[in-house]
C-alpha cells in the first residue's frame, strides 16, 4: 500500500463544535497577534481542540469544507481560499510581553501546516513556543466557548471581547486612548479622530457583543477638557444570548465519551472510572440532562456537577422518593434546622461572653453544622428521601455550611450556584 493511500486510514478528522472551550492565558490575550479576522478564527478553532489534560501540542486534521463553513467563506473555490489563509498565517508572529522574565517573545503561531491536495484535508499544529500560553493553564487565564469569537464580523469586536471577558469578574476595565489603540491593534493613522473610533469600533462592538456573545458592556468617556483621553468599560454577563442555533444533543452524541468529559474539565482518570462504572449511554443521558435543564444557569463547579449528575442519575426522571416524615429526627428537615439553630445560638453566646474567639467559635460552629448535615444526608439517602437542597436551610450560616459541604462532595447544583 502506498504512503498516500495509507494516509486515508491513519488520520481521523477533528470535529469543530461551537461548544468547545478555548482556554487562553491573559498574556496571550493582551499580546499583539498580527492576525486578520479569518486567521484569528482559524487559530481559535485549533485552540478549541486542546484538551485540559494535554501536556504537548498535537497535530490536528480538519476537513477543508468544515473550516470553510466555520470561517464563513463565500467563495465558490473555498479550497484555494483556505490554503491562502493558511499560507498567510504561517508567516504571522505573535508578540508577547513576558513581564515575569522581563522579556519579549516573538513566535510564529504555527509550527507546521500541511495541505493535502485532492483529499480536502489540512493539518495544523501550534508552535512549541506557545505552550505556556495555551497548555496546562492553572492561573491568569480566561476561557470561553468557541462560538463567542467565531461569528463576530470584526477583528476589533473579537479582540475587545477577549480583553473585556478577562475582566468580567471585576466588572470594569480602564484604558487610556493610547492603550486602547495599542490593545485593539489599530494601525497608525487609522481612526485618529475619537468620533470615528467610537462610531466604527466601540459602538459597533457594543452591539455585536450583546447580540452574539456571553458578555455585554457600556462605556464611559474620561475627558481632559473637551478631549477624550480614556475609556472605562463596565462589563456584564449577557444571559439573553442563548445561541438557539446550537443542537446540543447532536454534539453530545457525536463526541467520544472521554473527550466529552474532558470538555467539562474532568480528568482522564476520573473519566475512565465513570465510563467503567456507569457506561457510556448513562453518561451521555445525564450530560444531556444538564444541557437541557441548566443551559442558562451559571454553575461554579461544572465538573463537580456533571460528576454528581452521573453518579446520582439526574436524568432518571422516573425515580420516586419516599414522602417526608417530620417525626423522624434523623431525616426531618425542620428538625435538622432546629438543631442547627441551637448550635448557632450556643456559639454566638460563646463568642459574646469571650469563651471562644470569633474565629474559633465560627470554625467550631461550622464544623458542628456540617457534621449534622452529613449525618442527615446519609440517613436520607438510606431511607430514599430526596437529597438536601440549599433552600432547605433557614439560616445563612447553615446555607454557607451546606455550600461548603456540597462542594467538598462534588455537591448538588443548588449549593454550587452563585
Amino acid at each position: 500500500m502506498s504512503e498516500e493511500k495509507q494516509l486515508e486510514f491513519d488520520f481521523e478528522f477533528d470535529n469543530i463544535s461551537d461548544h468547545y472551550i478555548v482556554s487562553e492565558s491573559n498574556a496571550l490575550i493582551e499580546a499583539r497577534t498580527n492576525l486578520t479576522l479569518y486567521e484569528e478564527r482559524l487559530i481559535y478553532i485549533l485552540a478549541s481542540r486542546i484538551h485540559p489534560d494535554d501536556t504537548k501540542f498535537k497535530t490536528h486534521h480538519f476537513k477543508v469544507k468544515d473550516i470553510a463553513e466555520k470561517l464563513n467563506l463565500k467563495e465558490k473555490n473555498f479550497y484555494t481560499r483556505v490554503r491562502e489563509i493558511i499560507d498567510s498565517l504561517q508567516d504571522k508572529k505573535v508578540i508577547i510581553e513576558e513581564k515575569s522574565m522581563n522579556s519579549t517573545l516573538s513566535a510564529h503561531w504555527l509550527a507546521a501546516a500541511r495541505y493535502y491536495h485532492g483529499k480536502g484535508m489540512i493539518e495544523l499544529e501550534f508552535s512549541e513556543m506557545l505552550r505556556p500560553y495555551l497548555l496546562q493553564l492553572q492561573k491568569n487565564f480566561t476561557k470561553f466557548k468557541l462560538w463567542n469569537v467565531l461569528y463576530l464580523k470584526s477583528f476589533y469586536s473579537s479582540k475587545l471581547y477577549k480583553l473585556l471577558k478577562q475582566y468580567l469578574p471585576l466588572q470594569k476595565r480602564r484604558f487610556t486612548m493610547e492603550q486602547l489603540r495599542e490593545k485593539l491593534e489599530i494601525e497608525e493613522g487609522k481612526y485618529e479622530k475619537y468620533s470615528h473610533l467610537k462610531n466604527r469600533i466601540l459602538l459597533s462592538a457594543q452591539a455585536e457583543l450583546e447580540k452574539k456573545t456571553d458578555i455585554k458592556f457600556t462605556f464611559e468617556e474620561i475627558k481632559s477638557g473637551a478631549k477624550v483621553v480614556g475609556i472605562i468599560f463596565n462589563i456584564f454577563p449577557n444571559h439573553k444570548n442563548e445561541r438557539e442555533v446550537l443542537n446540543d444533543s447532536d454534539y453530545i452524541d457525536q463526541e467520544e465519551t472521554l473527550d466529552l468529559l474532558a470538555r467539562f474539565e474532568i480528568n482522564k482518570k476520573t473519566a475512565r472510572e465513570l465510563v467503567k462504572k456507569y457506561g457510556e449511554q448513562h453518561i451521555r443521558d445525564n450530560i444531556k440532562y444538564v444541557y437541557d435543564k441548566k443551559r442558562n444557569i451559571e454553575v461554579s463547579n461544572m465538573a463537580g456537577y456533571i460528576i454528581r449528575a452521573i453518579e446520582e442519575n439526574y436524568a432518571d426522571i422516573k425515580r420516586v422518593y419516599d414522602p417526608e416524615d417530620e417525626e423522624d429526627q434523623l431525616t426531618s428537615i425542620s428538625q435538622l434546622n432546629s438543631r442547627i439553630s441551637k448550635f448557632i445560638f450556643f456559639y454566638d453566646q460563646c463568642i459574646k461572653e469571650g469563651v471562644e474567639t470569633e474565629t474559633e467559635g465560627m470554625r467550631n460552629m461550622m464544623k458542628k453544622i456540617m457534621d449534622e448535615i452529613q449525618r442527615t444526608s446519609e440517613q436520607r439517602l438510606l431511607l430514599n428521601k430526596r437529597p438536601l437542597e440549599l433552600d432547605d436551610f433557614y439560616h445563612h450560616h447553615a446555607k454557607e455550611a451546606f455550600k461548603y459541604f456540597s462542594a467538598q462532595n462534588n455537591g448538588k447544583v443548588q449549593a454550587l450556584l452563585t
